[in-house]
């Protein structure tokens, strides 16, 4: 029989490899990817890791997620930067599921969420990897920060619900199941 420390770890590895490959699955397969953004629900299975297992768990999840996606489903040529701001994200995600255990009341998990999301949203989507994609490809670095502005606003909106509800509806279930493993 496997000691609870050493479970604890299988389990937390085993999951947050599920969930990587759920969120390369989600944003290769399952989203709109255009040159200069991607509209998707990718960022579901990122936050629950992070939700579950802190921000370190979060930010390998995203990390590899992106590099996994970039060498095995290329959409333009691979750009190292991107992997750091996903794993940027991914830790944003893991401090969320801090701000989960440690906060009481709903609009004010909500509101904290929110703010952290929109961190990562203005310092990793918009300013980091609007320059990474203006590197790549040129053109006029503030017209491309315009047209990303619409998507970074959506994806704030739809990051902070689904926050909100993993918080309310998944977490609970799911934390008590892997309890029980």
């Amino acid at each position: 029989m496997l000691k609870t420390k050493t479970k604890q770890r299988l389990v937390t590895l085993t999951v947050t490899a599920i969930l990587t490959a759920a969120t390369v699955i989600i944003s290769r397969f399952l989203s709109v990817n255009l040159p200069s953004m991607s509209i998707g629900l990718s960022f579901v299975p990122l936050i629950l890791c992070g939700m579950l297992f802190g921000s370190l768990w979060g930010g390998v999840a995203s990390g590899l997620a992106d590099l996994t996606g970039a060498l095995l489903f290329p959409f333009g040529p691979y750009f190292p930067g991107f992997t750091v701001t996903a794993t940027f994200s991914g830790i944003i995600f893991g401090l969320i599921g801090r701000l989960a255990e440690k906060t009481s009341g709903t609009l004010k998990f909500a509101v904290q969420a929110t703010a952290l999301l929109l961190l990562k949203e203005t310092a990793c989507s918009l300013a980091l990897n609007t320059l990474f994609i203006y590197i790549l490809y040129g053109g006029d670095y503030f017209a491309l920060l315009l047209t990303r502005l619409p998507v970074s606003a959506v994806t704030l909106v739809l990051e902070a619900a689904f926050a909100v509800t993993l918080r309310a509806s998944v977490l609970p279930p799911v934390k008590k199941a892997m309890g029980r493993l």
